[in-house]
């Protein structure tokens, strides 16, 4: 088996701002490490021949066709009966835990299909007692819950990896798994995509049905052939029962069956990656009233003080493995808020990022120190002492080409002068962010960088880069 780096969460390591001379805008900064990234890769935007780790990977035996299945003949009601399932690939479960290797003490059937649009799996749960199934609330992954679904480890790179699953309530739980499932907490359940579920509980159990577009993916496609890693499983929660395919050993404890390097290789014939474009634009509108007493103290004056805003986010696959992300005037009302924590430590506390502009494959920028430290934080963007900043705009482009992870974000926020930092009014900042990362050696080491800058208009800033790197021989 392969052996993965071991992370930590981090809390949020400070930078400190030190006055100095005013500096340009750091997205010439950024500019140039782009203009670095298209010389290093030639052919940045569109996959390379697959590297010979790739390539040995991609050469193992043991892989599993799915079929395709006509399109239109799957209705998404949550009953899994139509003939079309019939040919799609129905993937040999096991137990998991407590009896690894055993065959399910309840029945389960996990089926995939695909059309040239979008992913689909049907699961079929038989059980005579009533599922569990607390919430309503999205996202709810706890073992409390049955639920069913598949991993995709869809760039076929053994790290990172994406999960769909739904519940008997037909709640959706999709998440982003990272470093392999090595550390505290690798999932990122505040990861959110576009995709449908459907469920409905029987006397014989219950049963759902997802479909998960094409356009929600990004994937490579070689010689008309799409090659994935595929985990799919079932948690039976009165019985603590992990149901699982392919037979991953739990010997790396509750997180063995989240890892990517462990799932299946699965093949779709003739899938092609879609590059869509998403906008969402967003107009708010409102009046605050007050009553106010007069100079005189003789009468209340009614003030009256309308709201308006507007803004804008775009979301555009520039290639089947690169993400563009742009916004403007940035509105993070919609952004579910953070779980109360109490602080007993005289160290800052540390919230994951839940803002859906900066999820998509965040761990590219991850760049840690060991301990709980680490260099690049987002939420220092649009954030201060707890309070919002008024993002301005932005830019953020993310991907892998080759035996390449790339990712380049820039951001510039609005000057606050109701926000104060040293007795002066909190200036409008640019944040700059470039990271590249390269697999050598084998698929289990990698190089890389990381380039950050945070300038401010009144002419504090703060530059930092670094090297890493991971050998496993």
């Amino acid at each position: 088996m392969r052996n993965r780096r071991v992370s930590t969460p981090a809390r949020p390591f400070p930078l400190p701002l030190p006055r100095c001379r005013p500096l340009p805008c750091a997205c010439a900064l950024i500019a140039g490490a782009l203009l670095a990234v298209v010389g290093v890769v030639p052919s940045f935007g569109q996959q390379p021949d697959v590297a010979p780790a790739q390539a040995s990977s991609a050469s193992a035996e043991g892989r599993l066709i799915i079929p395709k299945i006509p399109p239109g003949t799957v209705e998404l009601d949550g009953r899994p009966s139509e003939a079309a399932w019939e040919e799609a690939r129905r993937l040999p479960l096991i137990q998991g835990v407590p009896d690894f290797g055993k065959d399910p003490t309840e029945r389960t059937e996990i089926v995939v299909g695909y059309t040239e649009e979008a992913l689909y799996v049907a699961c079929r749960c038989y059980d005579r007692k009533a599922p569990s199934a607390p919430s309503f609330k999205r996202d709810y992954l706890n073992t409390d819950t049955d639920y069913c679904g598949i991993r995709l480890d869809t760039f076929n790179d053994n790290e990172n990896a994406l999960g769909f699953f739904t519940t008997p309530t037909g709640l959706r739980m999709d998440l982003a798994v990272f470093n392999d499932a090595s550390g505290q907490f690798p999932l990122d359940i505040d990861w959110n995509s576009f995709w449908e579920a459907e469920a409905r509980q029987t006397e014989e159990g219950w049963f759902a049905e997802m479909r998960i577009p094409v356009s929600s993916l990004r994937f490579d496609a070689k010689g008309g052939q799409a090659v994935m890693g595929l985990s799919a499983g079932r948690l039976l929660a009165r019985k603590s029962e992990d149901i699982v395919f392919p037979e991953i050993p739990p010997k790396w404890g509750a997180w063995s069956r989240w890892k990517p390097s462990q799932y299946r290789d699965v093949v779709f014939e003739d899938l092609k990656p879609e590059t869509p474009l998403r906008v969402t634009p967003y107009l708010l509108g409102g009046a605050g009233q007050e009553a106010a007493l007069n100079d005189a103290e003789t009468a209340y004056e009614r003030q009256t003080d309308p709201t308006y805003d507007a803004g804008l986010d775009v979301k555009y696959g520039l290639t089947s493995n690169f993400t563009l992300d742009l916004t403007l005037n940035t509105d993070f009302a919609q952004v579910e808020a953070d779980n109360q924590q109490v602080n007993l430590t005289r160290f800052p506390l540390f919230f994951p990022e839940k803002r859906r502009f900066f999820l998509e494959r965040a761990s590219t920028f991850s760049f840690g120190f060991g301990r709980p430290n680490r260099l690049f934080y987002s939420r220092r963007i649009g954030l201060f002492e707890g309070r919002q900043v008024r993002i301005l705009g932005g830019a953020r482009v993310v991907g892998r080409s080759g035996p390449w992870d790339i990712g380049i974000l820039n951001m510039q926020t609005a000057r606050e002068p109701d926000l104060t930092r040293g007795g002066e009014a909190l200036p409008s900042e640019n944040f700059g962010v470039a990271r590249l990362r390269r697999e050598v050696i084998n698929e289990d080491s990698n190089v890389g960088g990381i380039l950050t800058s945070r300038l401010g208009w009144d002419g504090t800033y703060n530059l930092a880069y670094g090297l890493d790197g991971l050998f496993r021989l």
